[in-house]
């Protein structure tokens, strides 16, 4: 019988360094995960950080229209959509074995742009510790050395200090602001989002030793065809 890392390959990617290791979301994480976002994700005093406020949805398990349903069908629609024309890896963060976020990590039309877009949350309890600086890393690295990616974007809410200060210990530079639209609980709102940007020459790598496992069943899935230099 094949397993479920056969079936579906991307539950095959392990990416450990430290204390931390990333791999894709499993439904056997959800209740961990649903209680995860209870615990709070925002700071206060820092800007909303993700374009809808679907971390201050209603707590109503079982109910159609409440957290966490609303999630689930956005967790569940990555795996059905995922194709080599566009994927998402919803990677799941455990540091010590407890789950403390979540890292994600998108591409559309990857073969022809080698390009990817990070974004990522951390639970509150687990902010300030240095583990949302490694969990990018680990995320870049992955795309620039497994991938053969040629750079990440990705972008924070002008005022949020936590997210600026993650992106420079990365390696990301400035790429320009844009006006975005974020929904929040009181509805519309227009905010400055500032664009980063990293490539393998401005990359900031952890110091520790980083394992991957997995990265060449998901290249194949993807139908990633790596530089002939590497091959």
């Amino acid at each position: 019988m094949l397993t479920l890392e056969e079936v579906f390959p991307p539950f095959a990617l392990r990416i450990s360094c430290g204390p931390l290791e990333l791999r894709v979301l499993r439904d056997e994480d959800l209740p961990e995960l649903v209680e995860l976002i209870r615990g709070g994700i925002q700071v206060p005093g820092l800007p909303m950080p993700f374009l809808n406020a679907w971390h201050e949805e209603p707590f109503a398990p079982g109910c159609p229209d409440g957290f966490p349903t609303t999630s689930l069908g956005w967790w569940w629609t990555q795996r059905a959509t995922f194709a080599p024309d566009e994927w998402r890896l919803a990677l799941t963060v455990r540091r010590d074995g407890d789950l403390v976020g979540m890292q994600d990590l998108h591409a559309k039309d990857f073969a022809q742009a080698r390009h990817v877009m990070t974004g990522s949350w951390l639970g509150r309890a687990h902010q300030g510790m240095g583990t949302g600086t490694l969990m990018r890393q680990l995320v870049v690295g992955l795309a620039f050395d497994e991938l053969d990616a040629g750079r990440c974007e990705s972008g924070y809410i002008v005022g949020n200090h936590a997210s600026s200060a993650v992106s420079r210990k990365v390696g990301y530079v400035d790429n320009g602001r844009r006006r975005i639209v974020q929904r929040t609980r009181q509805g519309k709102v227009g905010v400055d989002e500032q664009r980063v940007i990293v490539t393998p020459a401005t990359f900031i790598r952890p110091d520790d030793q980083v394992s991957t496992e997995g990265a060449e069943v998901l290249r194949n899935f993807l139908g990633i065809h790596r530089a002939a230099a590497d091959s």
